[in-house]
């Protein structure tokens, strides 16, 4: 058993020679037995190993037990050890969560603090093929895509599962044969939860009325279904590289797009700005919807906003200022604002700008009333080598400026604006061959 977890490490490179990784102990037998594999191994492919154990504040004095015996069973090993408690019933009751919910979410959270505590790469975890069919069921009464029938990946991210290639019965056995204590959670055994009823009810009548291997068809089926899905998804890679401009991606290469694919194009564009690794079908419908919509539409979704600018639909956080403020500008390094930081440096009279976002001015030229602030009812624009000025709003259009780039600092004395994010400097203060005391103005958005 210990090479066949052993093979299956290194063919879904799992573990990289020097790593440190974390196992998440809970004292079960699932758990112990990934310890104990895991200790085996170490020295054939040059890792090395610690562990972190939750109380989940769930079954009281027996919790308390468990958290004991993983300290002993640590101790003995000679295993370092992380440990931690939560309250996952108030929690869950905070959230309006289940305790499955809630108590996954948190578990995880724990198991990233304990990785940086020890400074570890990998995070092991004892999910098994039962455990996969039970995921993949799951997603199958859920309505999920292909991508929820995939089941649970061998590694994602800096989580790994190496017993995904062993049964429940064979690590029972495992256990049995290798004399190992664990412990038992009599929650595990009431048929009360989504999973449990799945564990206890479910799988057990579809093993018995249709399929004795039903645990091993659909971590078979998932496997096969993953080598679809990530060749899909190579595909949406390339075409959503081939979309990507400046500032976001075209709308109109990705509207040519299969939804197949297309939906693909999505996710991986949330996924770039970590939001939404498991996107749900309606914010994909939504994002498609909004493919074709107006400049400068909007929507919200967990974790991100994704909006229309001109032939661009844009992946990110959308930051829009809201009330009155205002401060002053220093004229020699920088001055930090809500929106961003305004740098000025001396520079000579020959120097260029790099874009619009910086400008190279007269500072003898800035009115003493100088100010950096957000836009007003009212603020005009002198563009430099303009005919004359006109409303701040009608520049922001004429240069085609994407609508989240105009709510940025900008600078400005009384209602006339002398430098403006995405439009450069004013003509009221550039440079001539005259100016004494020439300075490069940068902004720099959060």
């Amino acid at each position: 058993m210990r090479e066949r977890v052993e093979q299956y490490i290194l063919r879904h490179e799992l573990i990289s020679p020097g790593d440190k990784v974390l196992i998440g102990l809970s004292g079960g037998g699932d758990s112990v037995a990934l310890l104990h594999i895991l200790k085996s191994l170490c020295t054939r492919l040059d890792f090395t190993i610690c562990a972190a154990h939750l109380n989940h504040g769930i079954r009281g004095e027996a919790a308390h037990e468990d958290a004991e015996f993983v300290h002993d069973l640590c101790d003995f090993y000679g295993i370092r050890a992380y440990g931690g408690y939560a309250d996952i019933p108030r929690l869950a009751r905070q959230r309006g969560e289940t305790l499955e919910q809630a108590g996954r979410m948190l578990r995880y959270d724990f198991l990233e603090e304990a990785k940086a505590f020890f400074g570890a790469d990998k995070i092991a975890v004892a999910h098994h093929m039962d455990d996969q069919a039970e995921s993949i069921l799951l997603h199958l009464v859920r309505g999920s895509g292909l991508r929820g029938l995939c089941g649970m990946a061998p590694r994602r991210g800096d989580i790994i599962r190496p017993l995904l290639c062993l049964s429940k019965a064979e690590i029972e056995s495992y256990l049995t044969n290798e004399n190992l204590p664990y412990c038992t959670d009599a929650t595990n055994f009431i048929a009360e939860g989504t999973r449990n009823k799945l564990r206890l009810e479910t799988i057990p009548y579809l093993k018995r009325e249709f399929n004795p291997r039903l645990v091993e068809s659909l971590c078979a089926m998932g496997e096969m279904l993953s080598e679809d899905e990530s060749y899909l998804c190579q595909i949406a890679e390339r075409e959503l590289n081939a979309a990507r401009r400046q500032g976001g991606f075209d709308r109109a290469a990705l509207s040519k797009l299969p939804r197949p694919i297309l939906s693909r194009c999505i996710r991986a564009a949330l996924n770039e700005i970590g939001a939404l690794t498991d996107a749900e079908r309606g914010h994909i419908d939504s994002i498609i919807r909004l493919l074709s919509a107006r400049t400068g539409a909007r929507i919200e979704i967990p974790g991100a906003d994704v909006w229309t600018s001109y032939e661009l639909i844009c992946f990110g956080h959308y930051i829009k200022q809201t009330g009155e403020w205002e401060q002053p500008l220093c004229l020699n390094g920088e001055t930090d604002t809500e929106a961003g930081t305004y740098r000025v440096v001396k520079c000579a009279v020959t120097e260029r700008p790099r874009d619009r976002y910086s400008a190279c001015i007269d500072a003898d030229k800035l009115p003493a009333d100088t100010l950096i602030r957000q836009r007003r009812a009212g603020d005009r624009f002198h563009r430099i080598n303009a005919p004359g000025s006109k409303k701040l709003k009608d520049a922001y259009i004429d240069a085609k400026l994407p609508r989240e780039k105009r709510d940025l600092a900008l600078i400005a004395s009384g209602r006339d604006v002398l430098f403006a994010p995405g439009l450069g400097a004013a003509e009221s203060i550039k440079l001539n061959v005259n100016s004494k005391n020439a300075v490069k103005i940068e902004f720099i958005q959060k």
